[in-house]
């Protein structure tokens, strides 16, 4: 079990995210010892709900007020560690390196495809000074990978407001870049590379070829 974090410390945290511009390098340990903190909280209030004494009223009335507070506290770093992100991604959109040093796995996630969002953003802006069409840059947007699924993916709305999914395990498909990263990286994937014009893992039982929407609209 991780030592407990103080009220004092949490507070810290905040304040050192609300006094800095850049990201503030979270512990691992900060979450668990975040969540036994609070873990603790909730059973002293339990403890002493069901106690008819004066100590023991204020005690669960103060309780439940730290929670809240808690609460809060754990809001505002999620928040002020969102607009830093946004804008890192506005800011370094043209840049060749990304620092994501600072960056929790699924901040960095957000980081990428914010990063990918503003680029389309950008290209469909100015396609409207020129002859590319919407589709063709929505196409040129939507590289596909060929990937192995190897855990259940339940269906899923992404940022291109497509449905993509159920998925089973063994299933194969084409999919667009981004979705394909975050699948393989979530271990739910793997990537199947071409080999002399050949896909690797092709066994003739065993394989469940599913054509993506993206692929059938391709195709179409």
């Amino acid at each position: 079990m991780a030592d407990l974090i103080s009220y004092e410390e949490l507070r810290k945290v905040q304040n050192a995210e609300r006094n800095n511009t850049a990201l503030q390098q979270l512990e691992p340990s900060f979450f668990e010892k975040v969540r036994e903190y609070i873990s603790t909280k909730k059973k002293l209030i339990r403890e002493n709900e069901s106690k008819d004494n004066t100590f023991a009223l204020q005690t669960v009335e103060k309780g439940k007020q730290e929670l809240k507070n808690i609460e809060k506290i754990i809001d505002d770093i999620c928040s002020r560690r969102q607009k830093k992100i946004l804008m890192q991604a506005i800011t370094n959109l043209t840049a060749r390196v990304h620092n994501t040093e600072m960056m929790l796995s699924e901040e960095e996630e957000l980081y990428n495809r914010m990063i990918e969002l503003l680029k389309l953003n950008s290209s469909l802006f100015i396609a409207k000074f020129s002859e590319i069409s919407k589709n063709e840059i929505m196409k040129g947007s939507r590289k596909l990978k060929l990937i192995r699924i190897t855990d259940d993916v339940p269906p899923f709305v992404w940022t291109d407001e497509r449905t993509y999914g159920p998925f089973r395990k063994e299933d194969v498909t084409n999919m667009p870049h981004d979705i394909c990263e975050i699948l393989i990286k979530q271990g739910k994937a793997t990537e199947i590379v071409e080999n002399n014009g050949e896909q690797k893992n092709e066994n003739a039982e065993g394989k469940k070829q599913v054509l993506s929407e993206m692929q059938e609209e391709d195709s179409a």
